[in-house]
């Protein structure tokens, strides 16, 4: 026992279940000659974690380097022709409009510009730019402005307030003051 040499590291540990934690004794490892061969079976259990996290964080690299990769590919010419056509189709429509479009596209199998030059769509459009003018316009304003020698309410009487209140709908029948307790 005196060769031994107990290692202690300060390395975060995952986290288990308290019943575990008091069965795992300290690990003892032994001074060997770097010369000797380990198999896999000296590997210690959590040894053999940390090698299975590092295998599974190098494929995940990889996976990663890979999809960047094909992210990072240069596009082509055509590519960015078809994406100056499409902001060519769809310059100054809302977004129903362009939503639109797309339906009449597909269904024609024909290209945005192609479905916008399209007499059903230009007449759809219309009728929908009328409708929304239609809800877009203002009510009429219903303000009112403020009438010389106004009073504050609480400066009225109780019949003067019940007229006001009558005149804006707010009271439908007049309630009979209480009479007064002498």
């Amino acid at each position: 026992m005196e060769n031994e040499i107990i290692e202690e590291t300060n390395e975060p540990q995952e986290e288990a279940p308290a019943e575990e934690i008091q069965e795992q004794p300290k690990e003892e490892v032994k001074e060997t000659p770097k010369e000797k061969t380990e198999s896999p079976e000296q590997y210690s259990e959590r040894e053999k974690r940390y090698y299975a996290r590092m295998k599974q964080a190098e494929n995940m690299t990889k996976t990663a380097r890979e999809e960047l990769a094909k992210v990072k590919k240069p596009q082509s010419v055509q590519d960015i022709d078809a994406i100056i056509e499409v902001q060519e189709a769809t310059r100054g429509l809302s977004a129903t409009e362009i939503a639109e479009l797309k339906v009449r596209a597909d269904i024609q199998k024909t290209s945005l510009s192609d479905a916008r030059k399209n007499e059903n769509f230009v007449l759809w459009q219309k009728a929908y730019k009328e409708k929304v003018e239609k809800e877009n316009v203002p009510l009429p304003s219903t303000t009112q402005g403020e009438v010389e020698g106004e009073k504050d309410l609480k400066d009225l009487s109780l019949d003067e307030r019940t007229k006001i209140f009558e005149n804006l709908g707010l009271i439908t029948k007049q309630i009979p003051p209480k009479p007064s307790r002498q």
